[in-house]
C-alpha cells in the first residue's frame, strides 16, 4: 500500500498517521479515555502529547515498511478526527491480519468506525490479498463487538485469557472475515 493512499467512502476518510495529526489524537483520546481505558492497554489517564507522537511515528514508519497498515479516521463534513483504525499483526504467508480500531467517543453510534473498518477490510482483501481478517475484541467490549458484526464478520468463539489490559487478563471474542465473503455494505 502506498504510504500516500486515501481511502474514502464519501462520509468518512482514511489515510496514513501524519505528524500534524498528534495534538488532535491525544485530544481525542483524552476526551475517550473512560471508554478506551477497559479495552485498550495503551489507554492511561496520565497518556501524554509525547506518546500520541511516538505513535504516529511508529504507525508512519510500520506503514512505509509494509508491516502495518494503521489510518487516522476523519469525519468529511468538517475533517474532525474520529480515531484510529488498521491492519496489524499480518501474516503474508497464511494471509491474514488483524483488524484493530477505536473511536472517538463523542461519534459513537452513527456508523463512522463500521464504514472506516470496512475500507481498511476492504484494502486488505485487495491490495494485500489477504483470505482472512480478525477482530478481536474483550467478551465485555459490546460496541466493538457490535462493529465486528455490522460489518458482517462471524464470530467464531471465546479464547480465554487472550487480551491483556492493565494488571488484568481478559477473554476475548474472535471474529472473521474472509475474501470470500466481502464485508457487507
Amino acid at each position: 500500500m502506498a504510504r500516500g493512499m486515501r481511502l474514502s467512502d464519501g462520509v468518512v476518510e482514511l489515510r496514513a498517521p501524519r505528524r500534524s495529526d498528534t495534538t488532535e489524537l491525544h485530544r481525542a483520546i483524552q476526551e475517550s479515555m473512560p471508554e478506551l481505558r477497559p479495552w485498550m492497554a495503551w489507554a492511561h489517564p496520565d497518556y501524554s502529547d509525547i506518546e500520541a507522537g511516538e505513535w504516529v511515528r511508529r504507525a508512519a514508519r510500520a506503514f512505509s515498511e509494509g508491516v502495518e497498515f494503521q489510518f487516522v479516521a476523519r469525519e468529511l463534513e468538517h475533517g474532525e478526527l474520529l480515531g484510529t483504525v488498521g491492519l496489524n499483526t499480518i501474516d503474508r504467508v497464511n494471509r491474514w491480519a488483524n483488524l484493530g480500531y477505536w473511536l472517538r467517543t463523542r461519534h459513537t453510534g452513527r456508523g463512522y468506525m463500521t464504514r472506516a473498518a470496512r475500507l481498511v477490510a476492504d484494502v486488505g482483501f485487495s491490495e494485500l490479498v489477504l483470505g482472512r481478517i480478525e477482530i478481536l475484541a474483550a467478551v465485555a467490549n459490546l460496541p466493538s463487538q457490535g462493529v465486528a458484526r455490522r460489518l458482517g464478520a462471524q464470530r467464531e468463539g471465546v479464547l480465554r485469557h487472550r487480551l491483556r489490559v492493565g494488571d488484568e487478563t481478559q477473554d476475548a471474542v474472535v471474529y472473521s472475515l474472509i475474501a470470500a465473503e466481502p464485508p457487507n455494505s
